[in-house]
């Protein structure tokens, strides 16, 4: 039999990353902008210090962080906007706290496809 592997270290800081963008989403939610703003940024600088701590940077990896940050902002507003389409009434403008609330929850989601990308993303060989 073989020895079980230990958790990796990507898959532990997950755990908080993940935690850290529900609380942020919970605060939007809550109109507690301290506390969003708080949970968004440690959120972010959650992989840049674990990426200076423990790997090499290699070229394109912040940019590819930023793009990959851009389309994970895009899927809370795509998913607003269907949704309030899809709701009766909603089709000429009757929804403005759906859209609002993936406005305000966007730049979270972004943030947490950023870190997913920069904990377990792997250098183009």
């Amino acid at each position: 039999m073989r020895p079980r592997e230990p958790l990796s270290l990507n898959a532990l800081l997950l755990v908080p990353a993940l935690v850290l963008a529900a609380v942020a989403c919970v605060a939007v939610s809550a109109r507690q902008v301290s506390l969003a703003i708080a949970a968004t940024l440690t959120l972010v600088l959650l992989p840049v210090v674990f990426r200076l701590w423990t790997r090499t940077w290699y070229r394109g990896l912040v940019l590819r962080g930023v793009g990959v940050f851009l389309m994970g902002m895009h899927v809370p507003l795509l998913l607003a906007g269907v949704l309030a389409y899809g709701r009766i009434g909603c089709e000429e403008g009757g929804c403005p706290r759906l859209y609002l609330m993936g406005v305000l929850i966007s730049p979270v989601a972004g943030a947490l496809a950023s870190v997913i990308y920069w904990l377990v993303g792997r250098p183009p060989v």
